[in-house]
């Protein structure tokens, strides 16, 4: 190699250092040059994605649309809104579109059942008080007595 063959590395420096001065056109590196065959559509696919999961909400989740009408502020406006969002429950609900989430729901209290015990006997009414709590084993390890 000659001193008159420049390396790709001096001059790709040399381009840098030429072009950071200057006020030429620099791109980010970020800034990506368009694949072939991309005709520009996440546009069109990111609105369709929002739309399909709108559609499922409204139809699988209607429970959620009535409690949030429910939370508005009283109003002539929000008395609308809970008696649409009422009506579209009734409807979702006759055809049964409410019990996928009524299942899932029920699993989920079902795992906070297990991992924090049951509120079942404060829902019925029951005096917890009155069963006296099982003795702690003192003598397994990692007890310390206070």
């Amino acid at each position: 190699m000659t001193d008159t063959d420049a390396s790709p590395a001096k001059s790709a420096e040399k381009t840098l250092l030429t072009t950071v001065g200057s006020d030429a056109n620099m791109t980010s590196p970020v800034d990506l040059p368009p694949m072939e065959g991309e005709d520009g559509g996440g546009l069109l696919w990111t609105s369709t994605v929002i739309a399909i999961a709108t559609a499922i909400l409204l139809l699988f989740n209607a429970d959620a649309m009535r409690g949030w009408a429910y939370d508005l502020e009283p109003g002539p406006e929000s008395e609308r809104v809970i008696a649409i969002s009422d009506g579209w429950y009734q409807q979702t609900e006759r055809f049964y579109l409410d019990r996928p989430v009524a299942v899932m729901s029920g699993w989920w209290d079902g795992i906070k059942a297990l991992e924090f015990g049951s509120s079942a006997d404060e829902a019925s009414g029951e005096d917890a008080s009155e069963e006296a709590p099982a003795p702690r084993n003192t003598d397994s390890p990692g007890f310390s007595p206070e």
